[in-house]
């Protein structure tokens, strides 16, 4: 093989690496402030407060922990607040006093949610809806999130160009053997 065909090889092979190493799934963690957010209905509802945030197209949330301060106004209750997580058909709604651990109204957890397929669909955006698992009081809300933040472990879907450039490297790094062959 001359030295030019060679260098352009290798040159393409460490393009290519690069990109395989860049299309790679990295955990990213999301954090979401939910200062004084009320929660009025059950899910769905219009009332009820939801946040889009952008966590990447098709990426997955594997993990939702949370450090907050909730108040429930009678006669509603605490344990009656959820948060509900996805896009579309992957929805999943959850109430965060099942699974905490608390001291008056502080609650701290963290749930596994890999494999349930929770995420966002092409458009990146997650929805996050804030809402009450009874509805207590009409016409006003049944609780509040006083203070804390949601954590989300987003794990990211390589982008559809990057796997094409990586392909594209390997492509030209083999028609590049194949002259060698000749």
């Amino acid at each position: 093989m001359n030295k030019p065909l060679h260098r352009l090889a290798a040159t393409a092979a460490l393009a290519c690496a690069g990109l395989l190493a860049g299309t790679s799934a990295h955990a990213a963690d999301v954090a979401v402030d939910v200062t004084g957010i009320n929660s009025f209905e059950q899910v769905g509802d219009p009332a009820n407060t939801v946040l889009f945030v952008n966590i990447g197209a098709n990426a997955l949330v594997t993990w939702l922990s949370w450090n907050v301060t909730l108040q429930a106004f009678a006669p509603s209750s605490v344990d009656e607040m959820q948060v509900s997580l996805g896009s579309g058909a992957s929805q999943l709604d959850i109430p965060l006093t099942a699974f905490s651990s608390f001291t008056g109204t502080a609650y701290t957890g963290t749930l596994d949610l890999t494999g349930l397929g929770v995420g966002a669909g092409a458009d990146g955006q997650l929805r996050i809806e804030f809402s009450e698992t009874f509805k207590d009081r009409v016409g006003a809300a049944d609780g509040q999130w006083l203070s804390g933040r949601l954590t989300l472990g987003v794990s990211p879907v390589p982008e559809p160009a990057s796997a094409l450039l990586a392909v594209a490297g390997l492509a030209l790094l083999a028609g590049a053997r194949g002259r060698r062959a000749l």
